[in-house]
């Protein structure tokens, strides 16, 4: 009689534990203790879970820095020519990226921020990709998911670039430039404006 059940019970026991190690690897996912891990991910269209061509843009592997409840990720653009601009979800609106390293010659940039959702899920990036040299140009603007694959996390101490940023986007950092131009210019043309009128007299 139990012979004849054993096929069952074997086909049970796999299912169980085919079901504890997925169960066990995404606890894993879930808890990584605080460190950097390189982890590896792909670029989905934003519509649909077929991957984009957008994702040979990004050198892999990436990495992600787990801080208490903080998450946190850095990836490489290896055509930084062509994507001009990168935004992050926050909230219901999206940022642009920190740019924490850059190398103009390999063509390449690397970027930083956080995320929201703890990379449990595929979430949305914005990006504007434009390649002038192709004929006619391309120039467009469209959403995409990174799927971050949190059961390849390895530690990686060592690969983690420190940000010096101050917590400013991009277009920020831009008016604060263009605003301390136009004062320096205006001080220059108050101090001008002084002298003559002094020569004058």
């Amino acid at each position: 009689m139990i012979k004849k059940w054993l096929p069952v019970i074997w086909c049970t026991a796999f299912i169980i534990g085919l079901t504890g190690l997925h169960y066990s690897s995404t606890a894993f996912a879930e808890n990584l203790a605080d460190g950097v891990y390189t982890v590896d991910y792909e670029l989905l269209q934003g519509d649909r879970d077929s991957v984009s061509i957008a994702n040979d843009y990004f050198a892999k592997p990436a990495l992600l820095k787990v801080k208490g409840d903080k998450r946190y990720m850095q990836m490489t653009v290896n055509h930084s020519e062509w994507v001009k601009e990168l935004q992050a979800p926050t909230g219901d609106q999206f940022k642009d990226v920190d740019v924490v390293g850059e190398d103009e010659e390999a063509d390449t940039r690397t970027v930083q921020f956080e995320l929201e959702n703890g990379a449990m899920e595929a979430f949305p990036m914005k990006m504007h990709v434009s390649i002038e040299e192709m004929e006619p140009v391309y120039d467009h603007a469209y959403t995409v998911r990174i799927n971050v694959d949190l059961d390849s996390a390895t530690s990686d101490e060592a690969g983690w670039i420190e940000s010096s940023s101050t917590g400013f986007t991009g277009t920020t950092l831009l008016y604060i430039v263009i605003a301390v131009v136009a004062a320096a210019l205006i001080v220059a043309v108050v101090r001008l404006t002084r002298s003559k009128k002094k020569n004058r007299n």
